[in-house]
């Protein structure tokens, strides 16, 4: 897992106009599928994100936080779930801090 600097993350989603959150989460996906080996990889995340207008996303932040949990991280996938339908925006960071503390062990 790559470790990234929150602020730069924040700074690049303002100054995107939203763009970075998917390159994010394909970044973010395809090293998940490379440690873990579970899930698609990066061009079928985006073809999934794409295909299911979205829906696929809310999934996908749940079962993030699992595979975090089996990287050695603190399984916040429900809080991941719960975010996902009330405050989208927070997930990126938590799930980003989480693989900073792996890569920090």
């Amino acid at each position: 897992m790559k470790q990234r600097n929150l602020v730069t993350m924040l700074l690049l989603f303002i100054f995107t106009f939203g763009i970075y959150p998917l390159i994010w989460s394909i970044k973010f996906q395809m090293e998940l599928k490379t440690t873990t080996g579970e899930g698609f990889g990066g061009f079928g995340h985006f073809l999934m994100l794409i295909f299911t207008f979205g829906i696929y996303a809310i999934y996908w932040q749940y079962a993030a936080g699992k595979r975090l949990e089996k990287l050695g991280a603190q399984d916040n996938s429900l809080i991941y779930l719960i975010l996902a339908f009330v405050f989208i925006i927070v997930n990126p960071f938590l799930m980003q801090d989480e693989a900073n503390k792996l890569v920090t062990k």
